[in-house]
């Protein structure tokens, strides 16, 4: 598989963009490759080539994209080689999950503010605020769900 310019410029900036969230930009940029990659999926050798990276920069990134579970591999008879996709068969359940795992961060909010002292200062109050929104995404996101399921399926 040759790239076009485009998607090498899409496999940037996806990796750009998990970089920005706190991932290796190598890590990314093999999601975005996974995405674009006319297969969905690509081997080893095909990842160190199209990226032009090294192959144990590539092994660590598999690596830790496989301990995420955002990454699996699949053999083929006769065939030795791995063939790395991403794991997107249940994106609803994961991203309810990541959601609600934003949402906890309420608790610290709330024990930041029983601590303060402060209580009624401008600080507390865009605190409080911000935990009251917090509560209510949390209760919003099963509905959400169910109205995006409603809608497309």
């Amino acid at each position: 598989m040759v790239l076009s310019e485009k998607q090498k410029e899409l496999i940037e900036r996806i990796g750009v963009f998990h970089e920005h969230k706190g991932m290796q930009p190598l890590v990314g940029r093999i999601m975005g490759l996974l995405l674009v990659h006319d297969d969905a999926e690509a081997t080893f050798e095909e990842i160190v080539e199209l990226l032009g990276v090294s192959k144990s920069a590539v092994s660590n990134a598999l690596t830790f994209l496989q301990a995420k579970d955002r990454v699996v591999y699949t053999t083929k008879p006769g065939d030795r080689k791995r063939y790395f996709k991403l794991k997107v068969n249940d994106w609803r359940a994961e991203f309810e999950r990541d959601l609600l795992k934003i949402a906890e961060i309420k608790t610290f909010v709330d024990e930041v503010l029983e601590e303060r002292k402060d209580k009624g200062s401008d600080f507390c109050s865009r605190m409080q605020d911000f935990s009251n929104f917090l509560e209510f995404f949390k209760q919003e996101i099963p509905s959400l769900f169910e109205r995006f399921k409603k809608k497309y399926s």
